[in-house]
Parts: structure tokens; C-alpha cells; sequence
């Protein structure tokens, strides 16, 4: 009988390699599940949380018969093991190399609340559609506020520009939608981004790497570390703990002097505070499961409920339903309107 998850998560890297193709990358991907080491623990919620890393499995390869690159030490505390085992745990490490593959995130929010004006409003739609190598995303907002007018817009990122939408994709195809620059926003959504549940990871593994993310990324973090260390590379991104709980610390990507620590429980991040200037950001993040669809479940993890607070103040506090994690295709390509207003 086919095993399903070995099934989806070949699925997973048939898609993968396809978006590396049509991305003009290579990056090493070979087919296969979650590599040599995925632990025969329960749910995902709490399997691949609670599974210590000496679970990973046997001299034969695990599952697949696939021998990994890097095996952690049972217990070890080292900077290069932390970032590895936090990424596993995620389910974010794909592909017989175990590679960090995770390339795009589709996420449908259950509900919650923002604040809009200082007021809160009531989410009735909140997707958040990223791309972690344009870097970009866009985030669908319909909220009702308190006196029950609709708020809508679509916050959007891509590289150096930041805009707000009235659809997505306004101004794309000519006379359809409007996108009104907003280039104050930036340094804002370059946190959110990498202070996410994806992100933080994939910004930590890129200062320990002494590159950034578009180029830290596809790669085995464990195996990049060691050829940057032995390039000379520096380092900016550092490890500490407190009791069980390692404590990282690095630079947000794109926001000079903001500085992020993010906490892992059992490798998974239960928040990420992030300092720039005056201002405190922290993302609270609880209960990681697998959201991705019944029929197509990878084992790749996101948080059930994201907390954001500003200087103390609640901003954002959402219920996650649904999350495509792979290889979807996500663009965010700039309207020329938003280019010919600047970057800032």
C-alpha cells in the first residue's frame, strides 16, 4: 500500500523541482520526502514539536533509504544544530539533500481581529499570499469596524516598493484597480515578513551564513553553514538560552539596525521581537500544526494563532484555517506607478 505522506511530500518535491526549473535555480532537490530523518511520532502538531532530534532515524537512511547530510548531536546547543533542527521541525527541510525548499506560502486566516485607525475591526478576510525570494507578499484585509462600516485593502511588498491595493493586482491590466504608494510602510512589512513563522528561519540561517536570503536559500542549512564558515564568512546572527529554550538573535533583511530574537520551544518559534529605532514589534506565535489541505497534509507546520504588538499595543491577532505550503505561485510584480513614485 502507498504510503500517503511519502506520496505528498513526493509530490511536494516533484512541484519543488518544477519551481526551481522555472525559476532558473538549481538547487539541489532530488525527489523523496522530508529526507533521512523524518520521526514516526503522532500528529503533526505535536510529532515533529516534541520529537527530539536523536529520533531521526537509523543507520539505513529512515524513510526512503536516504542517508542525510547533517544529523545533529542528541542534545547539542551549537548555533548550526539549533538552526537546523528549528527548520526541520517546521517540516521546512525537503528533498533527499534535506534543503530548506520552502519557497511561497498561501495563508487563509479563520478570523480575528486588526487594528484599523486605532479601532479594532473584525477580520472577515485576512490571505496572505508571500514570496520569500522576490522578496514580496500581498495580504487581503476585509474587517468590519465598530460601526459597522467595511474596511478593504491589500497591503503589498515587493523588493524595494511597498503599495496598498484596492484589488490585487491593481493597475496590472490597465483601468483595473488602484495602487497608491506607500513607501513609509516598508520597513514595516519587511519585519512582518521576517519575523513570520517562515521567515525568522530563513533570515537567522542567512545571517549565520553571512548572505542574504535569496541566496542562503535551496540549500542544506547545516552543509551552508559549514562552507561559509570555512570561506570566512561572518556571522551575524547568534545564539544563547534560557533553560531549554534557545534564544537567536539576527538582522532583520532590508531594515538597517533592526535587530530580531526570536524564542524556540521544542525548535519552534513561541515568539519573535523584533527592535528597530523607538519601536518594539513582537509576534506571538502558538500551537504549530499542519493546515495544509486533508487531501495534500506534508507535514510542514504553521502556527494556529499569530498575536503582533506594536510598542505593547495589539495591532494583529489572528486565527489561522488554511496554508498552502510548496512551490504555489506567487508574483508581485511592481505597477509602474508605484516605480515612478520612488522607493521612498
Amino acid at each position: 500500500m502507498v504510503d500517503r505522506r511519502m506520496l505528498a511530500t513526493g509530490v511536494l518535491a516533484l512541484l519543488v523541482a518544477m519551481g526551481q526549473i522555472e525559476g532558473g535555480q538549481a538547487t539541489g532537490a532530488q525527489g523523496g520526502g522530508q529526507g533521512a530523518a523524518a520521526p514516526q511520532a503522532g500528529g503533526a502538531a505535536q510529532g515533529r514539536g516534541a520529537a527530539p532530534a536523536q529520533g531521526r532515524g537509523g543507520a539505513a537512511g529512515g524513510r526512503g533509504g536516504r542517508g542525510s547530510a547533517f544529523t545533529p548531536t542528541a542534545g547539542a546547543k551549537d548555533l548550526k544544530s539549533v538552526l537546523f533542527n528549528w527548520t526541520w521541525h517546521m517540516g521546512m527541510l525537503r528533498s533527499g539533500n534535506e534543503s530548506e525548499l520552502v519557497k511561497t506560502l498561501d495563508y487563509h486566516a479563520e478570523g480575528g481581529t486588526i487594528q484599523v485607525n486605532g479601532q479594532p475591526c473584525v477580520l472577515t478576510k485576512y490571505r496572505v499570499q508571500a514570496n520569500y525570494q522576490t522578496p514580496g507578499y500581498r495580504t487581503q484585509i476585509e474587517c468590519t469596524l465598530p460601526n459597522k462600516q467595511t474596511f478593504k485593502n491589500v497591503e503589498t511588498m515587493s523588493g524595494d516598493y511597498a503599495w496598498d491595493e484596492d484589488i490585487p493586482g491593481a493597475e496590472l491590466v490597465p483601468g483595473q484597480g488602484k495602487a497608491t504608494p506607500r513607501p513609509g510602510t516598508l520597513e514595516e512589512r519587511r519585519i512582518r515578513l521576517w519575523a513570520s513563522p517562515h521567515g525568522a528561519p530563513k533570515a537567522a540561517i542567512a545571517g549565520a551564513a553571512g548572505l542574504p536570503p535569496s541566496e542562503s536559500f535551496g540549500q542544506n542549512p547545516a552543509t551552508l553553514l559549514d562552507r561559509q564558515a570555512a570561506a570566512g564568512a561572518k556571522a551575524t546572527t547568534t545564539l544563547s538560552w534560557e533553560g531549554d529554550k534557545a534564544i537567536i538573535t539576527y538582522p532583520i533583511p532590508g531594515v538597517p539596525g533592526a535587530t530580531a530574537t526570536a524564542t524556540l520551544n521544542n525548535f519552534l518559534p513561541e515568539r519573535v521581537v523584533v527592535k528597530s529605532g523607538t519601536n518594539t514589534t513582537e509576534f506571538v506565535y502558538g500551537n504549530f500544526e499542519d493546515f495544509n489541505n486533508p487531501l495534500f497534509k506534508i507535514e510542514a507546520l504553521y502556527a494556529s494563532t499569530i498575536v503582533e504588538r506594536r510598542n505593547g499595543t495589539v495591532v494583529r491577532d489572528v486565527k489561522s484555517k488554511v496554508t498552502e505550503i510548496g512551490q504555489v505561485y506567487v508574483v508581485v510584480p511592481v505597477p509602474d506607478s508605484v516605480q515612478k513614485a520612488g522607493r521612498k
